[in-house]
């Protein structure tokens, strides 16, 4: 999940909700444009084509090429979260909640496409750091936002001591994506992932528990 980000234009802009299929067309057409080609190669032209909308379509609902690109991570990282995410969390002990959110986020932020599009994002940043913050801001920092809630309400079950819930949010990211996300981002794949997530996730949240478990 790593570090924080900062107030910036990217923070700020409004990514249209996904409330019509013709938004949904363009959000997907631009995940896989911007998959196999890259940023630079993506244009509007080319995303309006494979949508099966006109430009003009496109540029009613995304001001810029980065801004859709900000929507399909977005997007990506909604499909992290279970639709019935309520219901998960009052139906388990709080470290078990922790532990299934946890393997499903991590599964799907393992993803090929997740991956490619976070290389993407690094790749960009150097050139036009706009991207690599438009990238942070609605991949991992919209996720510590839906993340925080949850924690805080976990919290105060009396189960944790958090004085600030958004960075143990942070905390937990790295210690159940690394060292394997960054091992996987530079194309070292383990022979059984499924054991690997399983592995590091319960080792990353055993650890969380122990800086922030009430004895």
């Amino acid at each position: 999940m790593g570090g924080r980000v900062t107030a910036t234009a990217e923070r700020d802009q409004e990514i249209r909700p996904f409330d019509d299929q013709k938004t949904a067309a363009i959000i997907d057409a631009a995940r896989n444009t911007f998959l196999s080609r890259g940023f630079d190669a993506a244009s509007m032209d080319r995303i309006a084509l494979s949508a099966g909308v006109s430009k003009r379509t496109v540029y009613n609902r995304f001001r810029s090429k980065e801004e859709l690109f900000g929507a399909a991570i977005e997007e990506t990282c909604r499909h992290l979260l279970p639709v019935d995410i309520g219901d998960i969390e009052a139906s388990l002990p709080p470290r078990e909640f922790i532990l299934a959110l946890s393997r499903q986020v991590v599964a799907g932020v393992l993803k090929p496409e997740a991956l490619s599009l976070r290389r993407i994002a690094a790749f960009e940043a150097e050139r036009t750091p706009s991207i690599g913050r438009n990238y942070l801001a609605h991949g991992p920092q919209w996720l510590v936002d839906q993340c925080t809630p949850i924690l805080k309400r976990i919290a105060a079950k009396g189960v944790l001591d958090i004085d600030d819930p958004e960075a143990a949010i942070w905390r937990l990211g790295t210690l159940i994506t690394e060292p394997l996300h960054t091992r996987m981002l530079l194309g070292d794949t383990p022979d059984d992932l499924d054991a690997a997530i399983e592995a590091q996730v319960f080792s990353g949240v055993d650890i969380f528990f122990q800086i922030y478990g009430k004895t």
